[in-house]
């Protein structure tokens, strides 16, 4: 009877990182073992782990069986013997691929036919597979129910960016987007099982980068970043193709199930109970997230998974601005005059700065995560056949109240000055307040029907992916002029330390605390974006298995529409009335500060008592809106030839896009009313070649050179204006107004990667260097430019084609699992560090400027883990670090006033023990050290601009598997 005929055996395959040699070299080595006496199917999964070796075995005998406990070193298969004891397995070692145990009966019989379709993998993903086995260059992870870190609400960003060249883009205090080789995430191309994935990027903004923050860890099973690219895959990839593969029913042999419910903590409390706004949270919050997983069916050829996550978490925060200046010269007059004061060595100015905004910002926010995912699936045996059927839906709700303050210098003069020190008028106090109701929900409908046979598959994927982003934001704003209220001058002297500026000393205080305010701004607005992407793929392989030689090819092609709209409803009252009846002076000093300004109570502001500003209402309403559809047609043809150590591709991809942009026309600065309509498409062929190479002694060559297209953002051309008042904005200014620009072109990109990858500790470990050059033409970046509008500072941006930019870069890594320590230890070990250098050529009304560096590229990066594992207590401990300096996000129409992030380290502790075998404690701590997220600006992003601090989030988590 052979395996085939054996329905009620499952294989239960349990691998380490990477395929292992041969038994025999495992065998000659002692390595050390410490498995106590349990089921025996747990047991072989602990001894593969700790020996690397592959074990198939029967699940059922597996399950019903003892093991006897093993503990010392010996080499791998006498250990084997030991732990199976009297059990009646007989171990096969004539596989050098893994090692078979069977049962006296099944000895007897023939195994010529032992494959079986219906055989199932447990154990740990194999996170190295697809690195080897792939020609191009590519990283990959996996997550892990109950080691993965991450917090409770785990998402595929905490998972990315851990990998080589990946900087994550932070949302406060955890990674939202990813960049990869310093490409903007703008320029990634993120799929799920193959299908492009909806976004609405911040704000409603119609960007093209896709929020990872969304996408929780537990919806996937491996997450690939493909940093080369062939014809096979879309087009519109600079940076990286991120494809993430949804977790199947047949990763288990059976009935699965996974629960963790945790609390979390938020070690900073911020303003709660004094911005008198009841029923906010200083600290605790909770969570709670499961899968559940089942096979079913005469031969169990159906499968369903299906998972689910909560979580509510407190994120308190204060902020600081100092994002504007005044610039001097000898005399402490102001360069250029109070009103076009600029940094210019040829008109006098002595090289110092002083502080033009001394800003306190404190914010309440609860974050709220709810949704989850379906998967069925149906892979009927010996048929060839596979489908399946997904669906998502995951729901985020911020709600965030700000209570912001600042002082406004004046320029006239400034006395005192010293490169550190100085003291200047105050002009004015302000205090505004906003609040936000974010809410994103991001959807998704996907189907996969395959056929394959011994030579060819064919596969369809179908999908509809929509996201949407709503926004009410209620904001007041208030202004006290010292002039105008006739009091006497107040001075404030200024301190830089660390390259911030802070207030030392009011000169008087009593004046400036006792002000009378006028409410300058009274605002209401309701933000609704949505986009839907509708996927259709088609494609074809030949000859392409993993053990096929020879000549094979790829076809197929792909169809996909996206629509985008976005429509603010503005409701702008009549300003200029007395601020004082709802003015407070809160029992809260924020950090860092000898003086708390007064704060706005907005709980009860009479909003229906105030008299609309219709035209400025209609206008701002009209001139945000924009809608953008876009069609995409690509077929590709990609040739493999396939040696016994080296493979070739060649191909090509026919990348053919048309859109219409529709765009509300401005006339004298007022929106119209009307809609313009802008065609527009391109066709371009992008050509690929992909090389490997397998040497001696585990090294393996890749090379590839690629076409690539990076395609504008919807919102870049379709917009006409849309304001923004959020944090979002820089330098001093209180909004964003975004423009778009219907003239972009696509940019176009060459790119050249080679890489050479050293496998070793029996396939466990991997050393990688890897060289990558691009040449961009007509990159795309946002210039920024400041202006005063309705008597706000107001940062303006607008889309531009670079003349050209050009980026290259090396990129080291090392992983290895299971390192053997002393006392039966393991570690598992993962470092990189990647260096890049850009260029870039921009061109604004000053003139044409020279960047080194491209926007949202660092100039090094540096990732690593280490888990310590420790059997004596059924556990391990986990810590991760990343660290990015300073980089450019905003080139500026003046480089003085560019401006991007400070540098970040962060480091994140987690620990975890097993209490039974089913239930396993893990605790966590975010922001382990108190770090920072840091702004700068300047031409050389000297100066800190904004620091934030988000405090810590400490978890505590139980887990049921």
């Amino acid at each position: 009877m052979s395996f085939l005929g054996r329905s009620c055996f499952c294989l239960s395959l349990i691998s380490s990182s990477a395929f292992i040699s041969s038994v025999s070299a495992a065998a000659d080595h002692k390595l050390s073992f410490s498995i106590p006496a349990q089921k025996l199917t747990s047991a072989l999964m602990v001894f593969s782990q700790q020996s690397g070796l592959h074990v198939a075995f029967d699940g059922k005998v597996g399950d019903s069986l003892q093991s006897v406990p093993l503990h010392g070193k010996m080499d791998a298969l006498k250990a084997l013997h030991k732990l199976l004891g009297q059990t009646g397995f007989i171990i096969d070692a004539s596989n050098p691929n893994f090692i078979t145990l069977r049962t006296e009966k099944d000895h007897k019989l023939k195994t010529a036919n032992s494959h079986d379709t219906n055989l199932t993998v447990q154990g740990h993903r194999n996170q190295l597979h697809t690195k080897r086995s792939f020609a191009g260059v590519v990283d990959s992870t996996s997550y892990d129910d109950t080691s993965s870190l991450g917090g409770g609400a785990s998402s595929v960003a905490d998972l990315l960016v851990l990998l080589p060249g990946v900087a994550g883009i932070q949302d406060g205090d955890q990674p939202r987007y990813i960049s990869v080789r310093g490409i903007s995430p703008d320029l990634n191309q993120t799929t799920l099982d193959g299908i492009t994935l909806a976004t609405i990027g911040d704000n409603g903004g119609g960007t093209r980068r896709v929020n990872l923050q969304n996408i929780p860890g537990e919806l996937t099973g491996e997450d690939n970043i493909y940093k080369t690219f062939t014809a096979e895959q879309d087009g519109g990839a600079i940076g990286a193709v991120i494809d993430m593969m949804p977790r199947s029913a047949f990763d288990y042999k059976g009935f699965y199930k996974y629960l963790d419910a945790y609390g979390v903590y938020s070690t900073y409390r911020g303003a709660v109970g004094a911005n008198k706004v009841p029923g906010l949270s200083p600290h605790l919050a909770q969570g709670a997230k499961a899968v559940i997983a089942d096979r079913f069916g005469e031969n169990k050829e159906f499968g369903i998974i299906a998972s689910f996550r909560y979580q509510k978490r407190i994120r308190n925060s204060y902020k600081k601005w100092q994002d504007s200046n005044y610039y001097y010269d000898d005399k402490g007059k102001p360069v250029g005059g109070e009103s076009n004061n600029v940094p210019d060595r040829s008109q006098g100015w002595n090289g110092l700065t002083a502080p033009a905004d001394i800003e306190d910002g404190n914010y309440s926010n609860a974050i709220t995560n709810l949704g989850g995912s379906a998967r069925a699936e149906w892979k009927p045996v010996n048929s060839g056949f596979t489908a399946s059927l997904m669906g998502y839906s995951y729901e985020r709700w911020e709600n965030s109240l700000m209570d912001h303050t600042y002082l406004l210098m004046d320029n006239p003069q400034v006395w005192n000055q010293t490169a550190t020190s100085g003291r200047e008028l105050l002009y004015r106090s302000a205090s505004y307040v906003r609040q936000d109701r974010w809410q994103t929900n991001s959807n998704g409908v996907l189907g996969n029907l395959g056929w394959h046979d011994a030579v060819s598959a064919l596969k369809l994927r179908v999908g509809y992916t929509w996201e949407e982003y709503e926004n009410y934001q209620p904001r007041l704003t208030a202004y006290a002029y010292p002039k105008k209220q006739g009091l006497a001058p107040i001075y404030g002297d200024y301190l830089y330390k660390d390259n911030f500026a802070t207030l030392s000393n009011v000169s008087d205080l009593k004046s400036m605390m006792g002000m009378k305010y006028n409410l300058s701004q009274i605002q209401q607005y309701d933000d609704d974006a949505r986009e839907g992407v509708t996927n259709v793929r088609l494609d074809y392989t030949r000859n392409l298995n993993s053990d096929s030689h020879g000549f094979g090819f790829a076809t197929g092609f792909e169809w996909r529409t996206l629509n985008v709209t976005d429509q603010m409803n503005y409701r702008d009252y009549v300003a200029g009335g007395d601020a004082t009846p709802y003015m407070f002076t809160p029992s809260f000093r924020p950090p860092g500060t000898f003086y708390t300004l007064p704060w706005i109570n907005m709980t009860n502001f009479p909003w229906d008592k105030q008299k609309l500003d219709v035209a400025t209402s209609n206008n701002d309403t009209l001139s945000s809106f924009y809608r953008y559809k876009e069609q995409l047609l690509d077929g590709y043809l990609s040739l493999h030839y396939k040696w016994q150590h080296s493979q070739l591709i060649a191909g090509v991809r026919a990348d053919g896009v048309s859109f219409s942009a529709y765009t509300p026309q401005i006339e004298s600065g007022t929106a119209s009313g009307k809609i313009s309509k802008n065609n527009g498409g391109y066709l371009n062929p992008l050509p690929s070649v992909t090389f490997m190479h397998e040497f001696p002694k585990n090294f393996i060559l890749h090379a590839a050179w690629s076409e690539s297209v990076g395609r504008p953002r919807p919102n870049d051309i379709a917009q006409a204006q849309k304001i923004n008042c959020s944090d979002d904005a820089k330098n001093g200014a209180e909004c964003t107004l975004s423009r778009g620009n219907p003239n972009l072109r696509p940019r176009r990109a060459n790119n050249f990667d080679v890489s050479l990858d050293k496998y070793f500790d029996h396939g466990r470990g991997v050393f990688s260097v890897a060289y990558f050059d691009k040449m961009i033409k007509d990159d795309i970046y946002t210039l920024s430019d400041y202006q005063i509008l309705d008597g706000v500072k107001t940062q303006v941006t607008e889309p531009l084609n670079a003349n050209k930019s050009s980026l290259m870069g090396v990129e080291v890594s090392v992983i290895d699992r299971k390192i053997k320590g002393p006392w039966n230890w393991s570690f598992d070990v993962s470092a990189n560090g990647t260096w890049m250098r850009g260029r870039m050529n921009y061109t604004a009304s000053e003139g044409t400027y020279k960047l080194h560096q491209l926007p949202d590229q660092p100039n090094y990066i540096f990732n690593s883990a280490v888990t310590w594992h420790i059997p004596q207590v059924r556990g391990a401990i986990r810590a991760t670090f990343s660290y990015t300096p300073k980089y450019l996000t905003d080139p500026a129409a003046n480089p003085w006033q560019n401006s991007g992030y400070g540098e970040l380290a962060s480091l994140d502790l987690g620990a975890w023990h097993d209490i039974t075998d089913n239930i396993r404690f893990k605790y966590e701590v975010y922001n382990l050290v108190g770090a920072h997220r840091t702004y700068r600006m300047g031409d050389r992003l000297q100066q800190i601009s904004e620091k934030d601090y988000y405090g810590r989030s400490i978890y505590f988590e139980v887990v049921v598997n």
